[in-house]
């Protein structure tokens, strides 16, 4: 009986209690795959509101459907100008949650992103290891990478590239750490690596296009990367 009194009567410690609950969870920012939009990450959604409530979650409503076939790097632009608000609006930093195509939108953003705010870059089953390039301050800056696919994904190929592994020329798949470009530390992996900072999660049984919406994958994989 006492709690419901002492909310009832201290309207603004229930409101501090509140924007302590919001405040808790650093905004997450979804970017869709090829032939996505935000309706297929509904699930997604629901599950980031469900296990932490008060968590700002935004799917952004751009280059959807046959829209996402548009050259890459017009893409690229038109994301980091409907990101750059959000992440202004978060000095605490964001999460940015990429799927498929989306992993390398976001991979490509953050290299063109000086100061960004993203704390963990959570790459879900992205062909990441597909192609790189000079942008490793900005990479630096992260302070979680989480890698996540799983060898009956279906569609990525090799699976092993959403681990930043991929082919040699015999087509036998390189683990990450054993490519050149980990091992050079081109971008910064290695360091990242080094620093206890990459997390790799990989989950069997899962296809290509269930990945967002699979609970378990959120539960083992994504939930809690996402304070």
């Amino acid at each position: 009986m006492k709690n419901p009194l002492i909310m009832r009567g201290s309207p603004l410690l229930f409101l501090l209690l509140a924007g302590v609950c919001v405040a808790g969870y650093r905004p997450v920012i979804i970017v869709h795959g090829i032939f996505d939009g935000p309706k297929q990450f509904e699930k997604l959604r629901n599950f980031i509101c469900k296990v932490h409530p008060g968590t700002e979650v935004t799917v952004i409503d751009l280059y959807n459907n046959l829209a996402s076939m548009k050259p890459m790097w017009k893409q690229v632009q038109g994301f980091r100008e409907a990101i750059g608000p959000i992440m202004r609006r978060a000095p605490d930093g964001i999460h940015l949650l990429c799927f498929s195509q989306g992993g390398l939108i976001c991979r490509a953003l953050l290299s063109t992103t000086p100061n960004h705010n993203v704390n963990t870059f959570i790459s879900l089953s992205s062909p990441i290891a597909g192609q790189f390039g000079a942008w490793r301050d900005n990479f630096l800056r992260l302070k979680k990478l989480v890698l996540i696919g799983g060898p009956d994904d279906g569609v990525i190929t090799p699976w092993q590239s959403s681990l930043f592994g991929f082919f040699d020329c015999n087509e036998n798949v390189v683990e990450m750490r054993n490519q050149e470009f980990y091992k050079n530390d081109t971008f910064g992996l290695k360091t990242l690596d080094t620093r206890g900072k990459v997390s790799v999660c990989v989950q069997s049984g899962v296809k290509h296009v269930t990945w967002h919406s699979n609970y378990t994958v959120f539960m083992n994989c994504i939930e809690k990367w996402l304070t």
